[in-house]
C-alpha cells in the first residue's frame, strides 16, 4: 500500500508524462504533415529537398522512440495507480 505522499507524486508524474505525450503527439502529426508535403510525387527527384526530409524522418523516429517510452511509463504509473 502506497502512502498518500508517494500516491501524489506518482500522481504528478503521470500527469508530467501525459503532457510529454501530447506534445509528442503533436510535433510528430507536424512532422508528417511536412513530410507529406514535401515528398510530393509529382515533384522531380532532383528537386526534392532531401536534406530536410531525411532530417524531419530522423526528428520523428526519435520522437516515436520517446513517445511510446512515454506511452509504456503511463501504463506503469496507472496500473501502480489502481487505474
Amino acid at each position: 500500500m502506497m502512502g498518500d505522499g508517494e500516491r501524489l507524486k506518482r500522481m504528478g508524474r503521470l500527469e508530467e508524462n501525459k503532457l510529454q505525450a501530447r506534445e509528442a503527439e503533436i510535433k510528430m502529426q507536424g512532422l508528417v504533415e511536412s513530410l507529406r508535403e514535401h515528398l510530393d510525387p509529382f515533384e522531380k527527384l532532383d528537386e526534392l529537398n532531401t536534406e530536410l526530409i531525411a532530417s524531419q524522418a530522423l526528428e520523428l523516429a526519435r520522437l516515436k522512440i520517446d513517445y511510446t517510452g512515454l506511452l509504456d511509463s503511463i501504463r506503469a504509473i496507472e496500473k501502480a495507480l489502481g487505474r
